[in-house]
């Protein structure tokens, strides 16, 4: 594995420390540095992500987000333009109509397909319907008691 795609949900976790995932997300983030994996994302995760991290933490963080994105030279994004979004919208929305993938996560996917990405830095299972690899792994349902 030389990139992964990073998405929103695991990017928000890695920013809130009162969430469950935070330690896992952040220890899968010191493992890219370490490995020297490229984190690849589209403008649509790194707007959704500010959208969210404006709401929740205020414009600050949020800035501060997009700052670090831009200064980060193992991070890329990928633009999003017209025919990407048609690509997405016939390649993933239109196969799987009987999934709630939003056109954030068909853009996505879109993008790891024609990049070979195979693993994608997230929470959202979206991503493994698709077909792609979750990092860090998800957690396994919590065991019912009887």
């Amino acid at each position: 594995m030389n990139a992964v795609f990073a998405d929103t949900s695991a990017w928000l976790a890695a920013q809130n420390p009162r969430l469950e995932d935070h330690e896992a997300t952040l220890g899968q983030l010191a493992a890219f540095e370490k490995d020297g994996i490229r984190i690849i994302t589209t403008g649509f995760v790194v707007a959704e992500m500010h959208a969210m991290l404006l709401r929740r933490q205020g414009p600050a963080a949020a800035l501060e987000f997009l700052d670090g994105v831009d200064a980060d030279p193992s991070c890329d994004v990928v633009d999003v333009d017209g025919e990407l979004v048609s690509a997405a919208t016939d390649r993933w929305l239109r196969v799987f109509r009987d999934q709630a993938f939003s056109l954030c996560d068909a853009v996505s996917f879109e993008v790891m397909r024609r990049e070979g990405i195979r693993e994608a830095f997230t929470l959202d299972h979206h991503f493994a319907v698709a077909g792609f690899t979750m990092l860090p792994a998800p957690r396994p349902p919590p065991r019912r008691r009887r």
